[in-house]
């Protein structure tokens, strides 16, 4: 008879899914072991002693059971909470857009340190008070998330003839895998890219916002910047990210209330 292996972690909830009658199977990220599924039984129960633990953006310290193919969750403590994720619906958006990234690039039990640190530092600016741009940060999490998975874009030769890139020079092509110069760009899908944008993501390859919080970028090349980044993570996943497009949802829906609050103050003058 085989002893039970049991084994202990700290790990952040990236999301859980329903099994069987009263079960879930929680899908974590953790330092040592990377990213590990594993079920939480009986979780689903009114009186469950996982109720309120196993909550998306919650670090827990967890004793797990290994298994064949999933192991099984048998205590669990909340080691670190965001409750700022769960007072503000905007925060929380960009919160399970961090955790879907997270869950998408990382492969299963695959150690990935450099992936848990920037996960854990990304979390921490997006429930701060610093002066960082949130936006601005996402951006540098995107990069760096390609970059730690191996699939960094190109961002000084063209993609096709591997020639220096000239300022106002290039375009962009997420098919091709980075910046493409102008004379290649019609043989490929590819996307406009301003220089202030090829500078933005050089300085995520270099630098990190966090060291040079004074730093001030337009909101349109922040926009641009997110939109070819997209288009990558989109590329190599084959697939949306539905927590994107829900970011993006949000954001209608405030700009549509403010055009309302505007109209408003309009008929009133």
């Amino acid at each position: 008879m085989n002893a039970i292996k049991t084994y202990t972690t700290a790990g952040l909830i990236l999301k859980y899914i329903p099994y069987k009658e009263a079960d879930l199977i929680v899908t974590l990220l953790t330092e040592n072991t990377g990213k590990v599924k594993a079920v939480a039984q009986g979780a689903r129960r009114i009186k469950s002693k996982f109720i309120g633990h196993l909550e998306p953006l919650t670090i827990i310290n967890g004793l797990l059971i290994k298994g064949k193919t999933l192991d099984t969750i048998s205590q669990v403590d909340i080691k670190q909470s965001y409750p700022e994720f769960y007072m503000d619906l905007n925060r929380l958006s960009r919160g399970l857009y961090i955790c879907e990234l997270v869950d998408q690039f990382a492969p299963e039990n695959e150690p990935n340190k450099p992936l848990f640190r920037l996960t854990m530092r990304i979390l921490s600016i997006l429930t701060s008070s610093t002066e960082i741009d949130y936006e601005l940060a996402l951006r540098e999490f995107e990069f760096q998330i390609l970059k730690i998975s191996g699939l960094m874009p190109e961002l000084y030769n063209c993609v096709s003839c591997n020639s220096s890139i000239i300022p106002n020079d290039h375009n962009y092509s997420a098919v091709g895998g980075g910046v493409i110069c102008t004379d290649c760009s019609s043989n490929i899908q590819t996307s406009p890219m301003s220089l202030s944008a090829i500078k933005l993501i050089r300085f995520f390859d270099n630098k990190s916002i966090l060291e040079n919080p004074q730093i001030s970028i337009s909101p349109e090349t922040i926009q641009e910047v997110k939109s070819l980044l997209i288009n990558s993570i989109i590329h190599w996943l084959e697939r949306e990210l539905k927590s994107n497009n829900f970011i993006n949802h949000l954001k209608s829906l405030n700009n549509n209330k403010t055009d309302l609050e505007t109209d408003r103050m309009t008929m009133n003058g």
